[in-house]
């Protein structure tokens, strides 16, 4: 994470006089967040637009800045201390935030004042409010992406499991880094909560490894985002070879796991019964 923010005393106490922050902020080394606040230019747009706000970013905002796997078109999502009445529009400090402008605000108790500096809440309260504000399957897919990359450690998943309600700690309890992709993920957990035996990335002799397993004989392969055409012809050889071992192979893309699930839902199910 090569960014920071500043407040103009802190960068008093670094020598900067008021001409060279002015100086820094018209030929883009620093960025003006609101008054008396600057960020680093490498600082991701919408970590600035959180701080702009008025704290650091959380939920899927932080978890796409953070490197891990963050819900579809997520919205803004702010951290700001309870007490702190005074909101900003994100991309204008100078107006208040309106209430209909659909940022996601999140009053915390205590701010971590690491978060103030980095403009992003701590991982484990990131996925806390993921785990509140998002789908079941998008909050388990952002879990599991999180230890996958190294963002959050096995020995946390304790802590996160008692800031949630006890509604929400089985989710917790569902995470499997074995999964290699979001859309994977969200696959994984929806498909078991049909009460179906799922294993992700089965290594098949002669096909190599697969996304998912279904009840073991049902190959699901989910296309990210970057499916190109020069795969198909490969994809279509590996189907062959694991039919002929007795499996059965469904396709789908990302937007179909995402944004259509019933459908993928409906495919699998027919697949098993027929």
């Amino acid at each position: 994470m090569h960014y920071r923010f500043w407040t103009s005393a802190e960068l008093r106490e670094q020598g900067w006089a008021k001409r060279q922050v002015a100086a820094a902020v018209a030929d883009g080394r620093l960025v003006a967040v609101r008054r008396g606040h600057y960020a680093a230019a490498t600082t991701p747009p919408d970590v600035v637009r959180a701080m702009r706000v008025g704290g650091p970013a959380t939920a899927g905002t932080a978890a796409a800045a953070y490197g891990f796997w963050a819900p579809p078109e997520p919205p803004l999502s702010v951290a700001v201390a309870e007490n702190e009445p005074r909101l900003r529009d994100p991309d204008d400090a100078a107006r208040p935030l309106d209430p209909s402008s659909g940022v996601r605000v999140h009053r915390v108790a205590t701010m971590p004042r690491a978060a103030l500096i980095t403009g992003l809440l701590p991982v484990v309260l990131v996925l806390q409010h993921l785990l509140l504000t998002v789908p079941a399957a998008f909050a388990v897919a952002s879990i599991d992406s999180a230890l996958r990359e190294r963002r959050f450690r096995r020995d946390d998943l304790a802590v996160l499991r008692a800031r949630v309600p006890a509604h929400l700690r089985d989710l917790v309890d569902a995470v499997d880094i074995r999964c290699e992709s979001g859309i994977e993920s969200v696959a994984r957990y929806l498909l078991q909560s049909l009460g179906l035996h799922v294993v992700p990335q089965v290594d098949i002799p002669g096909v190599g490894r697969v996304d998912l397993v279904v009840e073991g004989r049902l190959i699901v392969e989910l296309d990210g985002r970057e499916y190109h055409e020069g795969q198909f012809a490969r994809d279509r050889a590996r189907d062959a070879i694991a039919a002929s071992q007795g499996y059965r192979t469904l396709r789908f893309t990302w937007a179909q796991v995402l944004f259509d699930w019933p459908t993928v839902q409906a495919a699998v199910l027919a697949a098993l019964h027929s």
